[in-house]
């Protein structure tokens, strides 16, 4: 059984915040629950993805989801722990992007044991103590056919442990924020490639700094009809178009998927955490009553 750190911590959330130096324990959680969360304040006593894989140490199995160049339970493989990777690419398609894509390494890709353009999901037969995905959920064309999908490879205790960019903190800053009739109608419509939509956004609408520059919508840049023309040509020549096609801040993500459940489109078992991890966060995910002590 997994013991994750709680989401809230009242000696780590006020040292990290001195403006909280006065407030006792009750008032901690107060502000936290009524605003601190929403502001995208972190009570966790830990502070980035490598402190929170840390956790996974008990699991005997694990298996990661779109690890490209840089896969993150590597560390975890020791005294006979199981650690397999699953990716859209093969080993020999990943190596052949990596040599060709800036800053990132051939050297450092993984032997991927299940390549997910053929056969998908359905090909993996073992169960797993934790899936895990870091920066692949975004990418998803389908996000509930994908959880419903990692349902099936976990153990009964298992947990699917998967981080996403804040879109307030990242290139996505002046895109629409993700809502969940968006998620419902990818869902509906079964479908299987990132939309026109969100190709024309990730390749025209997306800003380098998102700290300084301007929304392109606004201020439009002077090619920016052929780059509009070309983002269109690709999303007509390749089956697939590597884009975000979500953009949730943490808070926005954990209330979408509450309504899920609600909605019965994911398991009423299914049980949520999620961690602030600075420009980017994790989510915790069970999908059994028996992981109900972790979460």
């Amino acid at each position: 059984m997994f013991s994750l750190p709680p989401v809230f911590d009242p000696f780590s959330y006020r040292e990290r915040y001195p403006d909280l130096a006065g407030l006792r324990r009750s008032q901690l959680r107060e502000h936290w629950l009524n605003g601190g969360r929403r502001e995208g304040r972190n009570a966790a006593p830990m502070e980035s993805w490598a402190e929170l894989l840390h956790f996974l140490q008990p699991a005997r199995s694990i298996l990661e989801i779109g690890p490209f160049d840089n896969p993150s339970i590597e560390f975890l493989r020791h005294h006979g722990v199981i650690v397999d990777y699953a990716d859209y690419f093969s080993s020999e398609g990943l190596v052949e992007r990596a040599a060709k894509t800036a800053g990132r390494n051939p050297d450092s890709v993984p032997c991927i044991r299940y390549v997910l353009s053929d056969g998908g999901y359905e090909q993996i037969s073992e169960k797993y103590d934790a899936v895990v995905s870091r920066h692949c959920v975004e990418h998803q064309p389908d996000l509930i056919s994908h959880f419903l999908s990692v349902l099936p490879l976990l153990e009964p205790h298992g947990i699917y442990l998967f981080s996403m960019p804040n879109r307030l903190r990242c290139f996505d800053r002046h895109l629409p924020p993700t809502h969940l009739v968006h998620v419902l109608a990818a869902y509906l419509e079964k479908r299987f490639r990132p939309p026109l939509e969100a190709v024309l956004e990730h390749r025209c609408f997306t800003v380098p700094d998102w700290r300084n520059d301007a929304d392109p919508a606004d201020e439009l840049p002077l090619n920016l009809r052929e780059r509009l023309d070309m983002a269109c040509r690709e999303f007509e020549e390749h089956a697939y178009v590597d884009v975000h096609c979500w953009k949730f801040t943490e808070d926005s993500l954990r209330r979408i998927m509450h309504k899920l459940v609600q909605l019965c489109y994911l398991p009423f078992s299914t049980k949520i955490r999620t961690y602030n991890l600075g420009n980017e966060f994790a989510v915790a995910m069970a999908f059994s009553p028996k992981a109900h002590s972790a979460f």
